[in-house]
C-alpha cells in the first residue's frame, strides 16, 4: 500500500515538472517572437528615418546620403535638415549652399535652424546703422575717413587713437589683417555674431587674433556701437541684433607693420 502511495506521488511530480517545463517552453517561444518581432519594428523605422536620404542619394547623385550623415555628426539637426529639403524649390541648390557653407553656423542659416545659432535675435530687422560717413578734422586724411558704406554697420562711430600697449582682438577664418576688431575679448561665439553682427555667410569663426599697440605710437581707428544686421539674404527674422563696441581700422592703418604684429591665440570657447 505505501508503494502505490509513492509511485502516485512520483507520477504526479512527473507529470507537475513535465507541464511546467511545457509552460516555460511556451512562454520563452513566445518571448523569443516577441523580440524578433519588436527587432523588425525596430529595424523598420530605422529605414523608414533614413528613406528621405536615399530619395536625395537617387535624385541627387551617390555621395548625397554620407554627406548628410556627416553634417549630422559633426551636429547639424536631422529633423531640420529633413524638413529644409522637403520644402525647398531647389533640392540641389540647397545640397550646394550647404557643402560651400562656411561653418556650420551657416548651414543652418540654410536650414532655418535658429535655434542652434547663439547670439541672434528672433524679431524683424529693422535697420539702425548711420546713413553717411564721417571724417575727422584733426587727422585731416580721407584715407582715414569712416566711409558710409562702413559707417551703416554702426549706431554711432568718434574716432579715437589708441594709446600703447593697447589690445585688440578678432574673430575671422580669413583675414587676419581685417578691418574689424573689439577692444574686450569676446567670450562667447554668440558675442560675436550677435554683439558685433557678423552673418554666418562672412566669417567660419576659426581663427582668433589679437595686435598690441606698440610703444611709442597710437592706433588710429573709428569706435562705437555695432548697429543691426539681417542673419542672411532675403531674412527679415530672426536677424543679429548688435549692440556690442567694436573698431573699425582704415586700411591706411593696416600697413605691412601692423600685420607683422597681429598674432593668432586660442580661441576663447
Amino acid at each position: 500500500m505505501q508503494s502505490i502511495h509513492i509511485k502516485t506521488e512520483k507520477n504526479f511530480f512527473i507529470k507537475f515538472f513535465q507541464h511546467l517545463f511545457l509552460i516555460c517552453l511556451i512562454s520563452t517561444s513566445h518571448f523569443i517572437i516577441s523580440c524578433s518581432s519588436d527587432d523588425d519594428i525596430i529595424q523598420e523605422e530605422i529605414e523608414n528615418s533614413t528613406a528621405w536620404m536615399d530619395d536625395l542619394e537617387s535624385s541627387l547623385g551617390v555621395g548625397t546620403k554620407s554627406k548628410l550623415n556627416t553634417w549630422i555628426e559633426k551636429g547639424l539637426n536631422e529633423a531640420m535638415l529633413k524638413e529644409a529639403f522637403a520644402k525647398t524649390g531647389s533640392k540641389a541648390d540647397l545640397l550646394k549652399n550647404l557643402e560651400t557653407a562656411q561653418s556650420i553656423y551657416h548651414q543652418r542659416v540654410y536650414i532655418a535652424d535658429w535655434d542652434n545659432i547663439p547670439g541672434i535675435a528672433k524679431s524683424n530687422y529693422v535697420a539702425n546703422g548711420m546713413t553717411t560717413g564721417k571724417k575727422h578734422p584733426q587727422w585731416n586724411n580721407p584715407e582715414l575717413d569712416l566711409p558710409a558704406v562702413e559707417a551703416a554697420n554702426f549706431v554711432n562711430a568718434e574716432a579715437k587713437e589708441l594709446p600703447a600697449g593697447t589690445k585688440i582682438y578678432r574673430v575671422t577664418g580669413g583675414n587676419p589683417a581685417g578691418g574689424y576688431w573689439t577692444k574686450k575679448q569676446p567670450k562667447s561665439i554668440g558675442e560675436v555674431i550677435g554683439g558685433t553682427a557678423v552673418q554666418p555667410a562672412w566669417n567660419n569663426f576659426s581663427k582668433f587674433y589679437v595686435y598690441t599697440v606698440p610703444q611709442q605710437q597710437v592706433l588710429k581707428v573709428w569706435e562705437g556701437i555695432t548697429a543691426r544686421q539681417p542673419i542672411g539674404q532675403d531674412i527679415v527674422n530672426p536677424h543679429l541684433p548688435g549692440g556690442e563696441i567694436q573698431l573699425f581700422l582704415p586700411i591706411l592703418v593696416r600697413d605691412e607693420a601692423f600685420k607683422t604684429l597681429v598674432q593668432e591665440i586660442p580661441l576663447p570657447w
